[in-house]
């Protein structure tokens, strides 16, 4: 190679020797370097890309987001989507003096949202029926990235805003397809056409354009910001502690979702508590 010392003859003068090794491995280091400083320089331009290609993915995915108006869905109380509020003035069952308030956290990625109504909803929405309990429903945006960056999750939760803003008779139908027909999560989760299909399903018709739009995303984004600043409205000291959570009389239920059982269990001590106070006392004082 022409930037090797060539050899030296076997009876050359020591210091000639040395000299011409010396200049050698001088050569080889600079090769070396030369290797190293190339190789980190792909480095470096691979990771300037990658990086770049991200902040685009997010200019492009999120602040589109955080430019948008909040706008407020109609038909909300607080935070919530009161169930028995929605309905039809005649239709609404009466309840007792004073019913048991279930407050429902759910994100529509969320398997444990999923497992709450399949398994508890149907007896919750019994109790509604016979004016014993009301429900409400909170919908947040807390797995939206996992969803391959489609944010899967705020826009199913703005879907479900949609029907309660504009067509709020048929959110019962469109939350229950929305959590028992849930996506796996890390994937991409139903488009917003097909969002707008199981609207129109549940009986929400002509709501394609909010939901495409996003209308109501900002708001759900605001209304997860709340939902993890410190305690839960009505809750003395409880903080939203998953994608899912189920609230009675603002008291965690900490069971199982998939237990209907153990569900009507908690509801009872509730009760009783709520009417006859702490069941340890009350064996006490007898």
């Amino acid at each position: 190679m022409t930037n090797e010392t060539p050899e030296l003859p076997e009876n050359s003068a020591p210091g000639a020797r040395r000299e011409a090794l010396r200049e050698k491995a001088t050569a080889v280091k600079a090769r070396i370097r030369r290797r190293r400083l190339i190789r980190w320089a792909v480095i470096a331009l691979v990771v300037i890309v990658a990086v770049g290609a991200a902040a685009w993915w997010i200019w492009r995915e999120v602040s589109p987001e955080i430019d948008r108006p909040v706008v407020t869905p109609n038909n909300v109380t607080g935070d919530a989507v009161d169930m028995i509020s929605l309905l039809p003035e005649e239709e609404r069952p009466e309840t007792v003096a004073d019913p048991i308030d279930i407050e429902i956290y759910v994100d529509y990625l969320s398997p444990d949202a999923g497992d709450i109504e399949q398994n508890l909803a149907p007896a919750i929405f019994e109790l509604v029926d016979e004016g014993v309990v009301t429900v409400a429903y909170h919908p947040l945006s807390l797995l939206s990235g996992q969803s391959n960056g489609t944010q899967y999750s705020a826009r199913a939760a703005g879907a479900a805003l949609c029907v309660v803003s504009d067509a709020p008779q048929t959110f019962r139908a469109f939350n229950t397809a929305l959590l028992t027909n849930q996506p796996e999560p890390d994937t991409d989760g139903y488009t917003d056409e097909e969002l707008a299909d199981l609207a129109e399903e549940s009986g929400a018709e002509g709501l394609g354009g909010c939901i495409a739009d996003h209308t109501y995303t900002p708001w759900v984004s605001e209304a997860t910001a709340r939902a993890l600043d410190g305690e839960l409205p009505g809750t003395d000291g409880v903080a939203l502690t998953g994608d899912a959570m189920v609230l009675v009389d603002g008291m965690e239920y900490e069971g199982a979702f998939d237990d209907a059982a153990e569900f009507s269990q908690f509801l009872l001590t509730v009760q009783s508590e709520l009417y006859y106070g702490d069941t340890g006392d009350s064996a006490d004082a007898e």
